[in-house]
C-alpha cells in the first residue's frame, strides 16, 4: 500500500472512530459489532494498531513452501504476503517460519502455521490452504476480507 493510500485510510478510519465515540449507545454497538462480529467490515478502525492486521485471504494448492517444508491441502497452513514475511537470502531461515497466525473471516476463525510466502499478495494478505480457507469462508467466494494476528 502506498504511503498516500495508507494516510487516506488512517483519516477515513479515524473519522469512523470519532463517529463511534460521539454516537448514542445504540449506534456505538453497531460500530463495535462491525469490529468484533462474525463478519469483517471496512469500518473496523485501528485494527493493526491493536496488533491485528486487516487484509484479503485467498487459498492455494499447497506443496513445498518457501520455509522448506512440505504441506498438504488438508493442513492448516498459510503463505504470508512477501512484505510481512520479509525473506532474507535463505527463506528457509526466516524467523517467521513455524509461527502461528490467528485468522478471522466471514464464516469463522482458524489458526494456521506459517510455511510459505505469497509473492503476489498485497500487504496484509494471506494465502491459506483449502482446508484453512474452508474454516473462514466458502471457497466459491475465492477472496474474502479478514483480520489476523501473529499468535
Amino acid at each position: 500500500m502506498s504511503a498516500i493510500a495508507r494516510i487516506a485510510s488512517i483519516f477515513f478510519l479515524a473519522s469512523v472512530a470519532q463517529l463511534a465515540v460521539a454516537a448514542p449507545v445504540e449506534e456505538r454497538s453497531k460500530v463495535t459489532a462491525a469490529v468484533v462480529g462474525e463478519h469483517v467490515n471496512a469500518t473496523s478502525f485501528d485494527i493493526e494498531e491493536r496488533g491485528n492486521i486487516y487484509g484479503d485471504a485467498t487459498y492455494y494448492n499447497t506443496g513445498l513452501g518457501s520455509c522448506g517444508w512440505w504441506s498438504q491441502d488438508t493442513d492448516y497452513i498459510v503463505a504470508v504476503n512477501w512484505q510481512q514475511m520479509a525473506n532474507g537470502a535463505n527463506p528457509n531461515n526466516n524467523p517467521n517460519c513455524g509461527k502461528w497466525i490467528n485468522v478471522w473471516g466471514p464464516k469463522g476463525f482458524v489458526r494456521v502455521f506459517v510455511v510459505d510466502t505469497c509473492p503476489g499478495c498485497a500487504y496484509g494478505a494471506l494465502d491459506l490452504s483449502p482446508a484453512a480457507f474452508d474454516k473462514i469462508a466458502d471457497r466459491s467466494q475465492g477472496r474474502v476480507k479478514v483480520w489476523w494476528n501473529w499468535s
